[in-house]
């Protein structure tokens, strides 16, 4: 029988040990009758000798081994109970544990979800992702998408690898239904089969679907199929129009399949692009994962790799000397959401530990007014340890009873903060509740239980027993104080790190917002064109058609003015080329770059862009005539320096020719009011669209955008301007409709979305540490009231009074400020580091946010200061 058996069977196993020693007892008895002892002086000696009843059953108990569960069980029942006596005291506590708890699981729910689950594939640690890697850095570094010539030869020369093909595609789903802009991928015949995702409805791709010259089939997404065919199975088989080319429908993926975070309304097979890019070995525009094969390892797999990464090399050396192939295991891209979560994490730490500090210090009041109980159960045996475990198993329950209570609060408000997280949280859809975020919550609050139960443990008194069952119940020894002024300044120090960061992100933030965006964000629509695909024919169908497009929309009502751009200011998007002053181009490595931006001449009145010097585009600046370029202040100071830009000479990327700059205007923050700033590249080019080349206006008309400055509200044009733009044949869209205010808003809103939380956490903070200050000093003062009747019997003022307990109390107050300045300067540096825009300039924002905490923190100590100065001294001379 094991020990938890023997653990049930107590009842049973008591019973036979009373048998057994009632046996023994006679026996002895009956021995020491034979050798002539009177049968009552035999069993006095049988009882002598074997001993106590209760203390020999006790040593069984020990040998069997669950002492320590009997004990544990009598703990949890005597903490249940002394928390019954108490309420007020328990509520206190499970609420400042629920809180802080609480407020972990949210965050670490979030981290679990987006951070640490694995992908949602069959063996994700078998995925790799593959890059191509060069021995040669350039501004981007030394990573690199694949080329599809590449990607083929690799698949081929590497053995332990399956390997997959994916590229990003966007464009018009023009049939079934009304027209509308949807991403996809074309990927590999093998893409899902490698994830291990089966297909909803339908079939994968065929191995030979994925060449040049097969039918054009597709499988959709289960929202796409939901969208345009209401979930028909008839689907399956049917036609849809994307890009202009009819594809057959062979599958639909199941639901919540995911790629790179975004669900995939279409896929094609990779292979049947024709495009000139495709057998281009030096256009790296590929993605590429792979599963290692049952068997294989992913050194085997890194050294074949390589092998083929020389072989092309030398090869190929134009395009790949200098060039191998890297791989590493697949994880998710979740952008800057994981820098996010762990400083909130970090924040939600430091309150947790607040609420543990505050909850030990109201541990160490009662312990302190308990030490008489206490050195009584020592006085009658009980060891130093098995007090220690008492006070450990009650501040245990306390513990898990404010993580319970903590698992509530977090499954009611993890969806509602994914929701008020900026933009879209990567993952979300996995966000949630499972054993991991119960176990680490689990974990949390036992921790927090040993933590703030260590010290009333490590005062379970162990000598000068008499001197403490004689001493007054208000006696308060030294260390206790000192314990009780240590949990005060922790607090107070945690509490300057949280209001420091948050201090610098609110500062940050008005900075922020008052700063010049370059253009005039006010009445100015934008969105993403696509035109037909019909119209990409020939170069001289595009230009008609885009003056065509912008045409039509000048006639909506409402609309002031409109013009075509490449890059919209503060949104995704660039174009970044180098440049330099004169035919001798140094290589390509070393040259400056700029983002270079295709414009119409409306558009510095559509921006509202401020003309320093020179003249904008006209309608004469046009294909077959000089090429102009109008470039910013940063570009004329970096290019031009101490004279004027205007005449001079640019070469760039797009052409042998040079072009004459013809205008200077205002340095526009196209990379959002925050990032603008910290920015790698910001001097900023502008070319007429009306100069691109024909070979590249397939390319430039997929990236280009409209830009609309209205009369109206931005907004309610939206419609009319849709249905304008639609064209003849309906397969014409915009998409990704924003306002620039948005945008600008949006720009900042990681910034505003980590003041609102710091400054919670940091006000949540401050209110714990008063909390703490106020019971701190109200205990202390209490258990001094005869001390404070000696003195005001003895002539001591009002003033008097509160002076010394707020002396006591500024004096933590001071320390902790001291303590804490040292680490928020550190954290500050933190946030500066992963938070654009914030600068370090923690000590400006500290000299502003002490006089608050100081105030606050006095204000919650003069309570206890002028109770104090109000006692009456006979009665506080009496108390004793």
């Amino acid at each position: 029988m094991n020990w938890w058996q023997r653990l049930f069977h107590r009842d049973k196993l008591d019973g036979q040990l009373d048998k057994e020693l009632r046996f023994h007892l006679e026996q002895h008895a009956s021995d020491l009758m034979k050798r002539g002892y009177d049968p009552v002086e035999a069993r006095r000696e049988a009882r002598l000798d074997i001993g106590g009843p209760q203390q020999v059953k006790e040593q069984c108990r020990d040998e069997r081994g669950t002492r320590w569960l009997e004990d544990l069980g009598k703990d949890l029942r005597y903490a249940l109970r002394t928390m019954r006596q108490k309420p007020g005291f328990a509520t206190v506590a499970l609420l400042t544990l629920a809180l802080g708890c609480g407020a972990t699981t949210v965050m670490f729910t979030l981290i679990n979800g987006v951070l640490l689950k694995p992908l949602p594939y069959s063996d994700p640690d078998r995925l790799l992702s593959l890059q191509e890697q060069t021995d040669w850095s350039t501004q981007y570094g030394n990573l690199w998408a694949f080329t599809y010539p590449n990607f083929l030869d690799c698949q081929s020369a590497v053995n332990s690898l399956n390997m997959v093909a994916t590229r990003f595609i966007t464009g018009t789903l023009s049939e079934p239904g009304q027209a509308e802009n949807i991403s996809g991928r074309e990927v590999s015949a093998s893409f899902l089969p490698t994830l291990g995702i089966p297909v909803y409805r339908g079939r994968n791709f065929l191995p030979e679907e994925d060449r040049l010259g097969a039918a054009a089939v597709a499988i959709i997404s289960y929202g796409l199929w939901q969208r345009r065919f209401g979930g028909n199975a008839a689907a399956i088989g049917a036609a849809l129009v994307f890009e202009g080319k009819s594809y057959a429908i062979v599958g639909v993926t199941p639901p919540g399949f995911r790629w790179d975070g975004d669900e995939q309304d279409l896929l094609t097979p990779l292979g049947q692009d024709a495009s000139p890019n495709m057998q281009n070995r030096g256009a790296h525009r590929i993605g590429a994962f792979a599963r290692l094969k049952p068997g294989a390892s992913v050194s085997q797999a890194q050294a074949e790799l390589a092998v083929a990464g020389r072989q092309l090399a030398a090869e190929y050396p134009k395009t790949n000397k200098g060039r191998t192939f890297v791989a590493e295991q697949l994880r998710p891209d979740v952008g800057n959401a994981r820098s996010t979560l762990w400083l909130l994490l970090g924040a939600v730490g430091l309150v947790l530990l607040i609420a543990c500090v505050n909850v030990a210090s109201l541990m160490l009041a009662r312990a302190v007014s308990r030490e008489r109980e206490l050195a009584m159960r020592v006085a009658l045996g009980a060891g130093r340890g098995r007090l220690a475990r008492q006070c450990l198993t009650e501040s245990a329950v306390l513990g898990l009873g404010g993580g319970l209570l903590g698992i509530g609060l977090a499954a009611a408000g993890v969806h509602p903060f994914v929701k008020f997280w900026p933009g879209s949280l990567p993952r979300a859809a996995e966000v949630g509740l499972d054993w991991r975020v119960l176990l680490f919550t689990l974990a949390v609050s036992l921790v927090s239980g040993l933590f703030f139960g260590l010290a009333p443990a490590l005062r379970a008194p162990a000598r000068d027993l008499e001197q403490t069952l004689r001493a007054g119940s208000r006696t308060v020894a030294g260390s206790a104080r000192r314990l009780h002024s240590g949990f005060v300044i922790s607090e107070i120090a945690l509490a300057v790190v949280l209001l420091v960061c948050a201090g610098m992100l609110g500062r940050t933030l008005m900075h922020l917002v008052s700063l010049d965006s370059g253009v005039n964000l006010q009445n100015v629509l934008t969105a993403r064109a696509n035109l037909s695909p019909a119209a990409l024919a020939n170069a001289a169908k595009t230009r008609a058609t885009w003056q065509e497009l912008l045409d039509r929309a000048r006639q909506v009502p409402g609309v002031h003015s409109i013009a075509m751009v490449d890059t919209i200011p503060m949104r995704e998007g660039n174009n970044q080329i180098g440049y330099w002053t004169s035919a001798d181009l140094p290589p390509a490595d070393k040259q400056p770059l700029t983002l270079a931006n295709s414009v119409t001449p409306d558009y510095l009145k559509v921006m509202g862009l401020n003309l320093r010097e020179g003249r904008f585009f006209s309608d004469q600046d046009r294909k077959g005539t000089e090429g102009v370029a109008v470039i910013d202040e940063v570009m004329a100071h970096e290019a031009f320096p101490g004279k004027s830009a205007i005449g001079g000479h640019l070469w760039i990327g797009m052409g042998s020719d040079p072009v004459r700059v013809i205008g200077v205007v205002r340095h526009v923050r196209y990379w959002g009011l925050a990032g603008d700033d910290q920015a790698r590249i910001r001097a900023q080019l502008y070319y007429p669209f009306a100069q691109v080349p024909d070979d590249w206006l397939p390319r430039w008309s997929q990236l280009m955008s409209i830009a609309v400055r209205t009369s109206v509200d931005p907004l309610s044009i939206v419609e009319p301007l849709r249905r304008a733009v639609r064209g003849a044949n309906n397969d014409q869209v915009i998409f990704e409709v924003n306002t620039l205010e948005q945008l600008a808003r949006e720009s900042i809103a990681r910034q505003r979305f980590l003041m609102l939380l710091f400054g919670i956490f940091a006000g949540l903070a401050l209110l714990l540490a008063c909390i703490g200050i106020y019971g701190v000093l109200a205990y202390l003062t209490g258990q001094r009231i005869p001390e404070i009747g000696v003195r005001m019997a003895l002539g001591a003022k009002t003033w008097d009074v509160i002076w010394m307990v707020l002396r006591q109390s500024l004096g933590m107050i001071l320390v902790g400020i001291v303590v804490g300045t040292a680490a928020a300067l550190g954290a500050g540096r933190v946030l500066a580091r992963f938070v654009e825009g914030v600068q370090p300039n923690g000590v400006s924002t500290l000299a502003i946010m002490t006089p608050v905490l100081v105030s606050a923190a006095l204000i919650a100590s003069f309570l206890p200061a002028r109770r104090a100065s109000r006692i009456d001294p006979v009665k506080a001379l009496r108390q004793e």
